[in-house]
This record gives C-alpha cells, structure tokens and sequence, in this order.
C-alpha cells in the first residue's frame, strides 16, 4: 500500500477502511468473546482480571484503564511505537493482507512448505532454552513440572533466533507468519535488521502426531508484558489436537489451561479463545464424550453453553470447583488434581454419560 498524494490523512483513511478492528485483535491473539455485536477481552494495556475491554466495529474502548482508539492508536501502543510508525507498519502490511484482499474462508488457509519449516526451526530453537533461569521461574510460579514442559515441547524465545532462520534461508517465510518483523526507520523505510517479537516469551507450540510443530503461541513470562499471549500469524488450531487418542477429550479455553490439563492427565486440547467456527466442530466428531472445562465467569459459561448446544449429547459441561476461575488456578490450589476429576466425574454422572 502506497502512500497517498494526499499525506497522512488519507493514508491513514485508507488503513482504517481495509483494517477492522477484529482484524487487528485477532492479530495480537487477544482471546475474545462475543458479547452481543461487540466482542470482550482482557485489557492488553493494563492488569486486568475480567474481561474489560470491548472491540467495537470502528474501534476499542477499555472500561477498566479508560484505554481507547481506533486500529493506529492500538498498533501503536502494543508495538511502543508512535502513531505514524504505526501508519507505516499497517501499510506495509504488518497484518497480512488486508481483509479486501483475503480468501473468504480464512481458516482454511493452509501454511506454505517453508513457513512450516520456518516455524520448526524456530520451535526447535526454543526448546534449547526451556531451562534457563527465567522460564523455569515462571513454570514455577505457574505449579506446572519442567518434565510436563519439555514433554508437550514448551520453550523459551532466546536471543539467536532470528539468526538461525537468516542462516537456513526462511527470513521470509519467518516474516509471512510473523515470527520475525522488518525494522521500520520513523519514515517507514526498512531496516536491514529484523525485530524478534516472541523474545523473552514462553512458546507453546502445537505438535502433530509425529512431533513436528505446526504452530506457536508465546507466553509474556512476567505480568508487565503485554499482550499476555502473542500468536504467530497462521490460523489458531485446535491446540493439542493432534495428540490426543481415545473417545473422550476434555475442552479447555487458553494455551495454559491446556497445559495444566494435560498436566493433570487429562486428554485435553483448548480452543483458544471462546469463539468456536464451524470448520473447528467438525474436528471434534471422532469424540464420543467431550467435557467443556471453559473459564468460570459468566462469559466462559455462556461460551460452555453455546458449545454444548452445538455439539449436542456428547458434550457435559463441567463448572470448574468453587473459587477456581480457571483450569490453570487448579495446579496452585491444593488437591486441584482430585477436585478436577470429581467435578468431571459428577458431571458425567449428572448428565447421564
């Protein structure tokens, strides 16, 4: 996208009429859900415990910090850049393609030969560091054993990365799936070097069968990172999916329940968000038995609700024990293991399963 003869202002009419702003909280792996016409999720730009900033069709209002703008004012805060930086990263691109342009069914996009092995390298990288001191300090703090880390293929985004894609030939298959970004001089001119944006953060990769990572989510590991979660630019899967056997699968909501389920020995995958499509229900009818664990507040509950009505019979919702708001809460909490297969087990029997 070109800058217009007309200057900022009418570049930046022209950016916010390709780029929505679902478009771009998707993007940045803000975990939404819906509310009516507008969608919910936890404030990037501050600590937030609920659910409190809203996606509207022209733009973001949080009603916890008071946070509010249109698409350049969110890419600006969430890349610390100032606003026409921003500019200049939405009309380059730095969201793929804008939504004029896109297939109508994104979530059949399916990843090139090259960003798959982009993303290998990247995940195989990581994995190196899972027990340096900052990773091991945060799996600490979230109860969850470095052997059920390395065991599900979790890591560390170190230093080096980027280096290591340069050096294989996959800076641009890196780039298209956003595991790297261009450095962008204040006038919009590239940089010859390029930003890690998953540095410093706990990845979570999505391994198929045969162990290969086809996707990566990296988590801040402090809690003065935003955003919390940051998704590489490739549709969200069915996280775990794909190691999962058997007729029963329990059903998560974030990256961490997920981890925490399978810690407790549960044949969990997580859905990464409340919002359900179609494409991905249908992934789910080789289970005879699927047991909604969504988060405990009223949003979870609703999604819980709507997913049960969706999958009929063989989905139980399971209400998550009292003073829990989460599956992760329960590797903190005492006898969490036992009071998580009791509420399974109560539910099952409640529901007839």
């Amino acid at each position: 996208m070109a800058r217009p003869g007309g200057g900022w202002r009418d570049l930046k009419e022209e950016v916010l009429r390709l780029y929505s702003p679902l478009d771009v909280a998707q993007h940045y792996g803000l975990e939404l859900r819906r509310m009516g016409r507008v969608w919910a999720t936890r404030c990037p730009f501050h600590p937030d415990t609920r659910p409190s900033f809203f996606v509207y069709p022209d733009g973001f209002h949080c009603f916890g910090c008071g946070w509010h703008g249109n698409v350049v004012d969110f890419v600006a805060a969430a890349e610390r850049a100032d606003w026409r930086e921003a500019l200049h990263l939405l009309a380059g691109g730095h969201l793929g393609a804008p939504k004029a342009a896109r297939p109508p069914a994104p979530e059949e996009r399916a990843p090139t030969a090259e960003e798959l092995a982009a993303v290998q390298v990247a995940w195989e990288a990581c994995r190196r560091h899972l027990y340096d001191r900052r990773p091991r300090e945060y799996l600490a703090r979230r109860g969850i054993p470095l052997d059920v880390a390395e065991g599900l293929g979790l890591g560390y985004w170190a230093p080096g990365v980027a280096t290591r894609l340069e050096a294989l030939g996959l800076v641009e298959a890196a780039l298209s799936v956003g595991l790297l970004r261009r450095r962008r001089s204040p006038t919009g001119e590239e940089l010859p070097r390029y930003w890690e944006p998953f540095r410093g953060r706990v990845i979570i990769p999505d391994l198929t069968r045969d162990g290969q990572a086809q996707w990566l989510t990296g988590r801040a590991a402090d809690d003065a990172t935003e955003p919390k979660y940051l998704n590489i630019s490739l549709p969200k899967p069915l996280l775990g999916l794909d190691t999962v056997e058997g007729e029963e699968v329990a059903l998560v909501e974030g990256p961490l329940d997920w981890v925490a389920a399978r810690a407790m020995g549960l044949p969990a995958v997580a859905t990464l968000g409340a919002h359900v499509g179609r494409l991905k229900l249908t992934l789910l009818a080789r289970f005879r038995h699927i047991y909604l664990l969504l988060d405990a507040d009223e949003a979870g509950q609703q999604a819980a609700r709507d997913l049960a009505k969706a999958l009929g019979r063989r989905a139980v919702i399971v209400p998550l024990p009292k003073g829990v708001k989460d599956v992760a809460d329960l590797l903190l909490v005492q006898g969490g293991k036992g009071r998580l297969l009791r509420a399974i087990e109560a539910a099952r029997e409640k529901g007839g399963g």
